[in-house]
């Protein structure tokens, strides 16, 4: 049920928030963040900033912006429209901070403020906010990217890119273990929480529970472990011997749960047991199943069929000799001089590279999804593999590539270093295992496979 004291200023960074949402395939539909907000209270100040226009024209979606904008207006966000002085930056950020202090020295009657960005840069303004007694609510983009400093910072924060699962949002973690782990990790939390209520004499109502466990972990989310409500968790805490519930619907420690604390630390201990031991004599059938899982958690949040090694390979080869043709520059004169200045006023877009690739593996008679070879350069970029010039912040699709940075020897290594921190960042409930990484990026747990997985992840 929405709070009635709970009273809420929303601001939207537009670039931020357009750019990262369109990079994930998603729409532009503000009225789902509304409605996940009323969920929690009154939605009082409702401003977004940015030049919406340029924004929408960044990522192909200009012809929209009369339809983007009415929508906004339907739900009541008033848009500030902040032109761009330079070529590379405008002050929507800087104004957005300002307007947010202004509104929490001067309106007491805001008790929470929400922040729809996965920027970083906000971290200072969620201390001082805080520090005026103030709910710092985040609704990042996507989870993948999402700052530690970020989860840190927020006394609650969501995900974008969960709005538009539905009950869905449950199905994240498919695999047993993952979804046995994660139930683990909140009844410890809920029990935790349950301790530290009692410690400060305070009535272990449902309420107080969720705002503790939030307090203590700012994304925490029952729906992700199949609940639709906390009550319902709470009950499915309680069918697993975790908590009773009394008559006047207070919670408290089973008596059963000790044994059952005892069962979890010990499948988490066997878990951490697991990640860390050397996976040499694991079973090539363990390691085909967690390569299952990673692959589909890549899949998930490459938003792409993920590519068998071969076919990554054939694409790694097509990119750097296309970009050999195209700069007019060998690789062994990058190897010679990192500085090496090109000397041509070529530049290309990502998808401009994706073109190029898929048009020369056609003719080559090689068949392969524009999509993954798109990703897969941008793969490179977040690499840092290219040297780029950048139009404006925030927005794949201004930046142009203008030569090779590191040569192509690296470039697979620099890739899987990249999937190895998306699948360690998305994978919540454990370390991702070494044999498991080496089946899905190597196809093999031999020796020298799980010796290069070592060196990626040192």
């Amino acid at each position: 049920m929405p709070n009635a004291e709970c009273n809420i200023a929303l601001f939207i960074d537009l670039e931020n928030f357009i750019g990262s949402a369109t990079a994930l395939g998603l729409p532009i539909d503000i009225s789902k963040v509304i409605i996940k907000l009323k969920e929690l209270g009154n939605v009082r100040i409702r401003k977004a900033y940015g030049d919406m226009q340029r924004a929408l024209q960044a990522v192909g979606l200009g012809n929209r912006y009369y339809e983007i904008r009415r929508d906004f207006y339907a739900n009541l966000i008033e848009v500030e429209d902040i032109p761009y002085l330079t070529p590379h930056k405008n002050t929507s950020d800087i104004k957005l901070v300002v307007e947010s202090l202004s509104v929490g020295y001067q309106n007491e009657y805001i008790t929470h403020f929400a922040v729809l960005a996965s920027d970083r840069d906000y971290v200072p303004l969620y201390q001082k906010l805080r520090a005026l007694n103030k709910t710092v609510i985040t609704i990042g983009i996507d989870q993948m990217n999402m700052n530690s400093m970020v989860r840190e910072a927020s006394d609650r924060l969501s995900y974008y890119e969960h709005l538009f699962l539905g009950d869905a949002v449950g199905q994240l973690y498919e695999s047993e273990e993952q979804n046995m782990a994660l139930k683990n990790e909140y009844f410890a939390l809920l029990m935790r929480s349950i301790k530290k209520l009692e410690r400060e004499n305070t009535e272990v109502s449902a309420d107080a529970l969720l705002e503790s466990m939030r307090n203590a972990r700012s994304d925490f989310d029952f729906a992700l472990v199949g609940c639709k409500t906390f009550a319902h968790f709470l009950k499915l805490a309680e069918e697993n011997h975790c908590i009773e519930q009394s008559a006047d619907h207070l919670m408290r420690i089973s008596g059963a749960s000790v044994p059952h604390q005892q069962q979890v630390q010990d499948d988490m201990a066997e878990m951490e047991i697991k990640s860390k031991t050397s996976e040499l004599a694991t079973s090539d059938a363990d390691a085909k199943r967690e390569a299952k899982i990673y692959k589909k958690l890549l899949s998930d949040v490459l938003k792409i069929p993920f590519p068998e090694l071969a076919e990554r390979r054939t694409i790694l080869e097509a990119i750097n000799r296309a970009l050999d043709r195209e700069f007019g520059v060998s690789i062994k004169d990058v190897v010679n001089n990192n500085s090496y200045d090109y000397n041509n006023n070529k530049t290309f877009t990502f998808n401009d590279i994706a073109d190029i690739v898929y048009e020369d593996m056609r003719e080559d008679g090689f068949e392969s999804n524009h999509s993954v070879i798109y990703k897969i350069v941008l793969g490179l970029h977040f690499a840092r593999c290219f040297y780029e010039q950048r139009e404006r912040v925030s927005d794949l699709t201004s930046i142009r590539v203008t030569g090779v940075a590191k040569p192509y020897y690296v470039w697979e290594d620099e890739l899987y270093r990249n999937y190895i921190d998306q699948i360690r960042n998305n994978l919540q409930s454990r370390t991702p295992q070494n044999a498991g990484l080496a089946k899905l990026l190597y196809e093999s747990i031999d020796d020298e496979a799980l010796k290069r997985i070592q060196a990626l992840r040192s």
